[in-house]
């Protein structure tokens, strides 16, 4: 049997190379020759970027050809790239390119045509054609054109086509176009060249096109744009803008929020809110409005120094502050924040870590009752202070919304089908009082029966260099 076996891999083996061997002699086999260009031109001796170019070619051989391939090049950016079907023993072609005004373009640019002519069997002739200039456009003033406002941009280094515009009065926020001409009534002028946004990079537009904004949260305002016309880039500068020192809450705008608790009772409160506010680490903060400073700020982000001020503990930024008059508490975020720069924790059975203690917190994102924005505290490591307490109920339905159930996200919502949260079952529990008992959970840290007797104030430390959660007892 065994006999049997190799004979049939043998006669198999024997039989496919007979098959190769007839496949192989059946193609028609040319001796090694070269492709000849007979002719390569390109019609244009000098264009504007943005001017089209035509290149002719003819190719010659004495064994059929395959293809054309066609590449141009400027300032070594390669602008486009062609494949044309070459036909027979000789071929010819004309074919149009744009030469587009684009990033790291100089005037008086050579224009080089790369053409490689191959032939059936893979042999091939390369030829370069720069016989075309590409000059600049001429560009004596740019124009900014906001809602309100337009700026002339005037051409300050020619040589490196630098235009720039000082002492200006904009907000910390505009958006805007750049059009090379405006009308009479200083607007857009859509018969000249106009820059805008291109799919998130700086270039030319057409009517109808996306504006360009610039926003810079740390700067008071911006006083000063440049525009750099070679490497296609526009930039804004201000005044920085320094951590503030006071906080009056009664100067916050009131805003109408709802909150669902565990219990799935949803509350709309008042609250008090300042989406910008620029806080500055270890720098002291006086407050007005607030009752009790002692029992009304997060122990994560201020460390209270007097009867009235606080030093800010988190990064300096731009915080969303909010303040609930109802409870004299006062939370901070920043609610664009993601990993490595922050993490969050949602969840049921936890709450605001002051007196009195309660349980505020759901699996929902309205609100700061029902999450938690973990401070920062060293790279890869994140803090949140809570009162947390651990209720075991037998309801098969809502007995989940009794227990300690949570969840540290990399964003301030759910992510992108499981992506965007920590899976506590890689992670190493320092603690009885917490685990991560099944798939069922879905990776959270839930109460254990430990928990039920050990309500309080905790402090619960993740760190994802190492994959250790610390959940530490603090009062």
């Amino acid at each position: 049997m065994k006999h049997n076996i190799i004979n049939s891999i043998l006669f198999a083996f024997i039989a496919m190379m007979l098959y190769s061997c007839e496949q192989d002699f059946s193609r028609v086999h040319y001796a090694e020759s070269i492709p000849t260009f007979q002719q390569a031109t390109v019609e244009e001796s000098e264009i504007m970027y943005g001017d089209t170019i035509t290149v002719n070619a003819e190719v010659s051989d004495k064994m059929p050809l395959s293809t054309l391939e066609m590449m141009i090049v400027v300032n070594d950016q390669i602008i486009e790239k062609a494949s044309v079907r070459t036909v027979g023993n000789s071929s010819s072609c004309s074919k149009k390119f744009c030469v587009p005004f684009g990033p790291y373009m100089p005037d008086n640019a050579p224009v080089e045509v790369h053409l490689s002519s191959i032939n059936v069997e893979g042999f091939h002739r390369d030829t370069v054609i720069m016989s075309t200039i590409a000059m600049r456009p001429s560009i004596p003033t740019m124009y900014l054109v906001e809602r309100t406002k337009t700026i002339e941009l005037k051409l300050t280094d020619p040589e490196n086509y630098i235009y720039s515009a000082d002492n200006l009065t904009f907000e910390n926020d505009i958006t805007f176009l750049l059009p090379t001409k405006v009308t009479r009534f200083n607007r857009v002028d859509w018969t000249s060249m106009v820059f805008g946004d291109v799919k998130g990079e700086f270039g030319i537009i057409q009517q109808g096109g996306d504006s360009i904004n610039i926003s810079d949260p740390t700067i008071v305002g911006i006083k000063s744009v440049k525009l750099d016309l070679f490497n296609f880039t526009v930039t804004a500068t201000g005044d920085p803008l320094m951590p503030v020192t006071s906080i009056d809450v009664g100067t916050f705008s009131n805003k109408t929020i709802s909150s669902t608790d565990y219990l799935n009772v949803t509350t709309a409160d008042t609250w008090k809110t300042n989406a910008k506010v620029y806080l500055g680490k270890d720098v002291e903060i006086t407050f007005t409005g607030i009752g009790n400073v002692a029992n009304g700020l997060t122990p994560d982000f201020f460390e209270v120094t007097g009867p009235n001020t606080a030093k800010f503990l988190g990064e300096t930024g731009v915080y969303t502050v909010y303040y609930l008059p109802s409870a004299d508490y006062l939370y901070v975020e920043q609610p664009a924040a993601t990993f490595p720069n922050a993490l969050w924790l949602d969840g049921v059975g936890f709450g605001r870590p002051v007196t009195p203690y309660a349980k505020t917190s759901s699996w929902n994102w309205n609100s700061p009752l029902e999450y938690v924005f973990c401070r920062k505290v060293s790279p890869g490591v994140f803090q949140a202070t809570i009162y947390a307490q651990h209720e075991e109920n037998s309801d098969p339905a809502d007995g989940w919304r009794y227990a300690f159930s949570a969840k540290f996200f990399y964003q301030r919502g759910w992510g992108d089908n499981g992506n965007g949260e920590i899976d506590a079952r890689k992670y190493a529990i320092s603690t009885d009082l917490l685990n991560a008992p099944s798939d069922h959970d879905q990776g959270n840290f839930y109460g254990t029966p430990n928990f039920v007797s050990a309500p309080g104030v905790y402090r619960f430390t993740i760190d994802t260099n190492t994959q250790k959660a610390d959940f530490v007892k603090i009062n």
